[in-house]
């Protein structure tokens, strides 16, 4: 693990519960000691305890680096090196809080824990050498155990992350032969209508599912491209439906540079033009508008035309977009398919990730 990624993962461990469940059962122990102590009782104090605390957060919270920085992209170090860095860096930060209790604790007390009597020393260690001496092989032992967890777990969130991303190319490749059914199925009326247009939208068609084809395998892409992508539908649908068919932008130049998972668009515009303007004798419009709405990214396609068929929930290519989305939590989804006077409106949220 590089420098620069320790305090992400520092971070991520101190929002696990069970981390916080762990030190609550150890500052629990901490207090049981206290009292179990052969010296005069204890009178506790806030600052007494909250030594115990930053002892059990110092444990949790720092005891794993020394395992973890490695310099690459490992997610641990060997044991001979980590050995060696965990020597030097609790000590460092044991000593760091062994400064700071000084500083905390009232002197003269000689009833506080960890006061140590070494067989060579005549008197006891104060009891800061005591917390540091004490805690040093925990913090030792406890930051391997640490370190090895949190690598697990990070590689087992790794293979879901691939498995969830081989799984979203797989349903945008789902996407090629139910595109190019639709569209052919349109196209074939075309051929005896003007041949002339057919075969032009046939040479459309190639580029568009060549487009497709590229677009499917790619992670995220700027919706630039998927603009491009649907233009080059909407122009074969054109050809299609004639003046029966009227398209509106609502497109900032700023949403071109958004990066997002391909295929978020088209299955809505694709989905208007099927269900909504095709079927209308007199067609209609379709609206394509990506806008801000305060710490969210709103993606609408809206049409007039055949309206929502009450209990609609879409056809495949919105089923795919939905089993997409689901494997998209990061984005935060929320699809949303409702008919609006006589507009049918698919309004797609996603969570804010641009400039501020």
């Amino acid at each position: 693990m590089r420098l620069q990624d320790l305090p992400g993962s520092i971070a991520y461990r101190l929002r696990k519960p069970s981390l916080w469940t762990s030190m609550a059962l150890y500052w629990l122990c901490w207090g049981v000691l206290k009292r179990m102590w052969p010296r005069p009782r204890w009178r506790v104090s806030v600052t007494e305890e909250t030594c115990g605390a930053l002892v059990t957060l110092g444990l949790m919270a720092l005891a794993a680096v020394p395992w973890q920085w490695t310099g690459d992209a490992r997610r641990r170090t060997g044991i001979p090196r980590g050995m060696i860095q965990a020597l030097a860096w609790n000590a460092l930060w044991l000593g760091a809080l062994m400064a700071v209790l000084v500083v905390l604790l009232p002197a003269g007390r000689p009833d506080l824990p960890f006061s140590i009597q070494m067989p060579f020393m005549r008197q006891p260690l104060p009891p800061e050498a005591g917390i540091l001496i004490g805690n040093f092989p925990l913090a030792f032992i406890f930051g391997w155990f640490l370190a090895s967890q949190d690598g697990a777990e990070a590689e087992a969130r790794a293979s879901l992350e691939l498995a969830d991303q081989a799984r979203i190319q797989t349903l945008q490749a789902q996407l090629h032969p139910h595109t190019l059914f639709n569209v052919l199925s349109g196209l074939t009326e075309l051929v005896h209508e003007d041949p002339d247009s057919a075969e032009e939208a046939l040479v459309q068609l190639v580029e568009l599912y060549r487009k497709l084809m590229t677009q499917s395998t790619s992670v995220n892409l700027p919706l630039a491209q998927e603009r491009e992508l649907i233009t080059r539908y909407l122009g074969i649908m054109d050809l299609r439906l004639g003046s029966r068919l009227e398209v509106h932008w609502d497109w900032e130049p700023w949403v071109d540079a958004l990066e997002l998972p391909p295929f978020l668009l088209h299955p809505l515009v694709e989905n208007a033009i099927k269900h909504g303007i095709a079927p209308a004798k007199a067609g209609g419009i379709v609206r394509v508008a990506v806008t801000r709405v305060g710490d969210r990214l709103q993606l609408l396609v809206a049409n007039t035309g055949k309206p929502l068929k009450a209990g609609c929930a879409g056809g495949v290519g919105l089923g795919n977009l939905k089993e997409r989305l689901a494997l998209l939590p990061r984005l935060k989804p929320e699809l949303e398919l409702r008919q609006d006077g006589e507009w049918v409106t698919a309004r797609l949220t996603l969570a804010w990730n641009g400039p501020a």
